[in-house]
């Protein structure tokens, strides 16, 4: 079936029509953008296009038979269709000549209705009337009675263009709304045509435009935005929308229409034109610019004659708008170097006006001397008041002097009180360390069986393991009378879901136990490990795991543990 895209002639290109406004929201410049991006990629889809096109041809000349080749020969017309007029009527002429001799009558009809349109495309409407004259409407199948009435409509609205017949109040003449009528009549609302004429047919009065919009909508909206159909519906849309003054909408699925073309590789384009008329007037003339060039590249590589001309008067409006900015431009610049001579001028009145204030600056500042003289002397007055501050501050800084010797001196108090406790845990340790020496000499006699030496020796059962324990003890009570806020100090270094809880009747665990000694100074896990009787990577893993823990860095975490717990004396 054919696809029709009916062709609109832009309207005049004077840029302060009346009743055209347009709110370019994020969406239409998002829109924009799209179509830019769309339009860069055309060579893209042009290579995809030649690579069917090739894939045909290799098909064609591989063909069986006549008819196979008459069908192959058909599917390059529809390549050819809206992307290069003269291929696809070469290919149409091809086909009819299949088709005569093998005397198929509703393949003959069939290519006479394609050239009705590629007739029509290109401006030859006498060549298409004759094309479309040559059928038999009243034997005409079934199968070609829709595309029949297409072309026909196809034909009609671009001879009505041509002449001037329509205009944006009045979509169509009487005579292309019977043949658009008895089309819409013929067509059920399953056919994918339907959406387009029923489009197409509301454009007869506002109201009916206004209650075609949803159902059209709705398909547009659903569609592959790929495809010459999806181009043609989102088209009418836009048709709908401007019957109902909705410009915004108007132009948001002109310029889906247009991306749909370039996807499809359709040269016979008509959005494109119309979205760059529609940015002319609203002074994007850049835009404007790019999309008719593209435009008049596309008719070139068509053969539309009449849309060349058409293109070629909006191209010739774009550049007298370029020339009316520049010369705007040139005058703005004209009166900006005519506020810099002003500028200039008053500059000068202001050098003028400071060369005569230098001169009262001088008898001011000869003013001024005598009044320094008269400071000069309060100054001195000033330095004998200075001297006797001088005296007093030295006075005040032997106090200070003394403060600091007395802050000193309670701090290598502390630091002796820190050294006891961490003396006292060292005892501690080395008592445990002979204790697991003596269990240790022990088991080697029982192994020598010199039990009577060992019942000489062992005078208790109790082995070191709980004088560790007694140890931990002695040294949680003792550090945390030290330093009683040191648990809580240390858990607020750590993130609130990682701070320590400690067991019913525990002072200090493990970990804490680990950083206490830290608190008091050994930072060394050697010693420490000997502290605690622990292997030296636990306490490794251990102290890794807890500065896993903070969000300090790990570098500076064991310093500022260095710093917890105030004393308690």
């Amino acid at each position: 079936m054919a696809l029709l895209f009916i062709f609109q002639g832009v309207g005049g290109l004077n840029a302060q029509e009346d009743g055209f406004d347009i709110d370019f929201t994020s969406e239409l410049k998002s829109l924009i953008d799209s179509l830019d991006v769309t339009l860069s990629e055309n060579n893209k889809f042009v290579d995809a296009k030649r690579t069917r096109i090739r894939d045909l041809r290799h098909s064609l000349g591989n063909a069986r038979d006549i008819e196979q080749q008459y069908w192959f020969l058909h599917d390059l017309y529809e390549e050819y269709r809206v992307f290069d007029s003269d291929s696809a009527i070469y290919y149409t002429n091809k086909c009819t000549e299949i088709a005569d001799e093998l005397g198929r009558r509703s393949w003959l009809d069939e290519m006479n209705i394609h050239r009705t349109y590629l007739y029509a495309a290109t401006g030859l409407l006498d060549e298409a009337q004759k094309s479309i004259d040559k059928i038999d409407v009243d034997n005409l199948s079934s199968v070609l009675q829709i595309p029949y009435y297409q072309n026909l409509l196809f034909l009609n609205t671009h001879r009505d263009s041509y002449v001037g017949k329509v205009s944006r109040t009045l979509p169509y003449t009487e005579k292309t709304y019977k043949v658009l009528s008895d089309l819409s009549a013929q067509i059920p609302p399953s056919d994918p045509s339907y959406p387009w004429f029923f489009g197409w047919r509301s454009l007869n009065d506002v109201d009916s435009a206004a209650n075609a919009i949803a159902s059209v909508k709705k398909i547009v909206d659903e569609s592959d935005g790929d495809t010459p159909r999806a181009a043609m519906n989102a088209w009418i849309l836009s048709r709908l929308y401007e019957r109902v003054d909705d410009n915004e909408n108007k132009l948001k699925y002109l310029i889906l229409s247009a991306i749909s073309d370039i996807r499809s590789c359709n040269k016979e384009i008509a959005s494109l034109q119309e979205v760059a008329h529609l940015l002319y007037r609203n002074g994007d003339l850049e835009h404007a610019n790019a999309y008719i060039n593209y435009c008049i590249q596309c008719a070139n590589d068509y053969k539309s004659r009449v849309r060349v001309g058409k293109l070629a008067d909006m191209q010739l409006h774009i550049s007298q708008a370029y020339n009316d900015r520049i010369r705007s431009q040139a005058h703005k610049i004209n009166l900006a170097l005519w506020s810099v001579v002003i500028i200039l001028l008053g500059l000068a009145a202001a050098v003028v006006f400071i060369f005569v204030q230098m001169k009262k600056l001088r008898r001011s500042r000869e003013r001024l001397n005598y009044s320094n003289e008269q400071l000069r002397k309060h100054i001195e007055e000033l330095n004998n008041t200075r001297s006797q501050l001088e005296e007093a501050n030295m006075k005040l800084a032997t106090m200070y002097d003394d403060v600091k010797e007395d802050a000193r001196s309670l701090s290598q108090r502390n630091n002796a009180k820190e050294k006891y406790i961490a003396d006292i845990f060292g005892i501690c340790s080395d008592y445990i360390s002979k204790l697991d020496d003596f269990r240790k000499s022990i088991y080697r006699m029982i192994v020598a069986k010199r039990f009577d030496d060992v019942r000489e020796l062992t005078k208790t059962p109790e082995l070191p393991h709980g004088e560790v324990k007694e140890l931990y003890n002695n040294f949680d009570r003792i550090f945390l009378k030290v330093y009683p806020g040191f648990v809580d100090d240390f858990n607020a270094l750590l993130r609130p879901e990682e701070r320590i809880k400690l067991k019913k009747g525990e002072l200090l665990n493990t970990e804490l136990r680990i950083y206490a000694l830290v608190r008091l100074g050994i930072n060394d896990s050697v010693r420490i490990s000997k502290f605690l009787h622990c292997s030296v990577q636990t306490v490794y893993n251990t102290r890794q795991r807890t500065r896993n823990k903070s969000d300090i860095p790990k570098d500076k975490f064991a310093e500022t543990v260095q710093t917890l717990g105030k004393p308690s004396f």
